[in-house]
């Protein structure tokens, strides 16, 4: 297994597969605290696409054994939910904060948890508009962005087993998602809510993201997040200590560090030695651990290892000529395949911006947990002022020097529209950058024309800039 490195088709992975080490095979298992020995997970994207998630035939893969690992474990995720669920296990869907609430749900045993606003992708990858259709008949129509395809998935449970708890965020919160949680409950789904603060200067500041804020807020905050516990205790039927709490705090800090250390060691690098895809992947797992955090610490470990090698071994998937021009991506792209696309264009992404960057960051132990979370839930690029997101983006930009930058926009969604100009006068104004930005169609089976001619236009003055400065 110790080919080039290189991009491999779906089915080149369903060939190559068969020369895994069964060792290697059998060790990707998941649900071991649930069902003895585990279950393996271990199948190709071809796999996958057979199940229906077709876009993973379009796409191309690195051709690591730890990155098929890794694209296994985050599309495994619907299995061992239904698994999890018909062994006993209680199912909690959070929505709408992106890796507060997840600290919180595993400090319990007993229960998977998952982030329920992940299903906007999901749309995209099956290719299909089943899920936005079954949300339509229920009154989430084209007015709201793709995130409405939560509410098909709670009508369908297609994608997971009914909720035993839905947490749902509101206040600070998108206005869409929050039109959809409504919907949600309206399926007779248990609902509990609680109210997200933005952080409004009054004398103090986040440890970590340097966020001013008011005491009395955080201590609001930390009230409702006692609420979010109780809510948890009284579903799972197991009270909360203290101590439970902090070890599930030091948990998420270990899995926070293994994503923070590897997006430096990747976008940081002249020669990416991982591609965006991966990346887009592995990030995300940094907020809930993919609803099993026994096996997502040696599927980023594996990730790491790769990376590390390949940077001392100067390999890379973008090696061949001069260094790819360094992109940094705001918000995540709801085509998958816009990633491997900007590559083949000569591009590679450093950095990223997608919505989650709140769930890098360390949370105190030298607090109590709750504090620590509700800390952090100021954090959150979304729940601050867009020109505090803006400033954030910039100083991320000059941190992994980045040649250009792409606001690849969700349709529909209400934020983009105000984001997008401020971000973007920010970033020509202070580091006089190429700026694209647009709204991703849905487009199945492939690639918007229009999409595509953008971006291999905003490339080609990417790449004349970089030719000037020369």
């Amino acid at each position: 297994m110790n080919d080039p490195v290189r991009k491999l088709t779906a089915l080149e992975w369903e060939k190559r597969k068969l020369f895994l080490s069964e060792g290697f095979s059998s060790s990707c298992r998941s649900l071991r605290g649930f069902i003895p020995g585990g279950v393996e997970y271990l199948f190709t994207p071809w796999e996958y696409s057979c199940r229906g998630d077709l876009l993973l035939r379009r796409l191309r893969f690195d051709s690591s054994p730890e990155a098929l690992r890794l694209w296994a474990f985050l599309f495994s995720e619907k299995d061992r939910l239904f698994l999890a669920k018909n062994s006993g296990a209680k199912v909690i869907a959070l929505m709408k904060d992106l890796g507060q609430t997840a600290v919180l749900a595993y400090a319990f045993p007993g229960q998977l948890s998952f982030y329920a606003d992940e299903l906007w992708w999901a749309p995209c990858f099956a290719e299909s508009t089943h899920l936005l259709d079954a949300a339509s008949d229920l009154g989430a129509t084209e007015e709201l962005c793709y995130v409405r395809a939560v509410l098909g998935a709670m009508k369908t449970l297609d994608y997971f087993p009914r909720p035993d708890l839905c947490v749902a965020g509101v206040g600070a919160c998108c206005d869409d998602f929050s039109a959809v949680m409504q919907l949600v409950e309206g399926l007779g789904m248990p609902v509990h809510w609680w109210e997200m603060t933005a952080p409004v200067p009054g004398g103090c500041e986040t440890p970590y993201g340097g966020v001013p804020f008011a005491a009395k807020d955080l201590a609001f905050l930390r009230g409702q997040l006692a609420g979010v516990v109780t809510a948890l205790e009284e579903t799972i039927g197991v009270r909360c200590t203290g101590e439970m709490l902090a070890k599930s705090v030091s948990m998420f800090n270990r899995l926070r560090t293994m994503v923070r250390n590897l997006r430096e060691l990747v976008y940081g690098a002249d020669y990416p030695p991982l591609p965006g895809l991966e990346m887009y992947l592995a990030e995300f797992i940094a907020i809930h651990t993919c609803s099993e955090p026994d096996e997502c610490f040696p599927v980023l470990a594996g990730l790491t290892r790769v990376a590390e090698e390949r940077h001392m071994l100067g390999l890379s998937p973008f090696k061949g000529g001069e260094p790819p021009l360094r992109i940094y991506w705001v918000y995540p792209p709801t085509d998958a395949s816009l990633i491997p696309l900007l590559e083949d264009m000569g591009g590679c992404v450093a950095g990223t911006d997608y919505f989650i960057n709140h769930a890098f960051l360390p949370l105190r132990e030298d607090t109590d947990p709750l504090t620590a979370v509700a800390e952090n839930c100021f954090d959150d690029r979304l729940l601050c002022s867009p020109g505090m997101r803006a400033d954030a983006i910039v100083r991320d930009i000059r941190h992994f020097r980045a040649e250009g930058v792409l606001l690849s926009g969700i349709f529909g969604a209400s934020h983009c529209p105000w984001d997008d100009r401020i971000i973007s006068e920010k970033v020509r104004e202070e580091l006089g950058l190429p700026v694209l930005s647009f709204d991703v169609p849905y487009s199945p089976g492939r690639v918007s024309e229009q999409v595509r001619s953008r971006i291999e236009a905003f490339m080609d003055i990417v790449r004349q800039r970089r030719e000037r400065k020369r």
